[in-house]
């Protein structure tokens, strides 16, 4: 699945800027991402900072669709 979700991300997003899509696929139960989630997040192309929380991406890519 991680690489799927990967996939999905750089869809579009080659450089990794745009708000990752997987930040919206969370676990039912939980209503948190994957342990998966954070790893592609950490690294290239997507680097995000050491003060990111995956609530950030989630609501940036919220916004994102929302204006669209």
């Amino acid at each position: 699945m991680t690489y799927l979700l990967k996939d999905v991300c750089l869809h579009h997003n080659k450089d990794g800027r745009a708000p990752m899509l997987s930040a919206i696929v969370v676990n039912k139960a939980s209503r948190e991402p994957a342990d998966q989630f954070s790893g592609p997040a950490r690294s290239l192309p997507f680097s995000r900072p050491a003060n990111w929380s995956w609530q950030d991406e989630q609501q940036q890519m919220f916004a994102q669709h929302r204006s669209e």
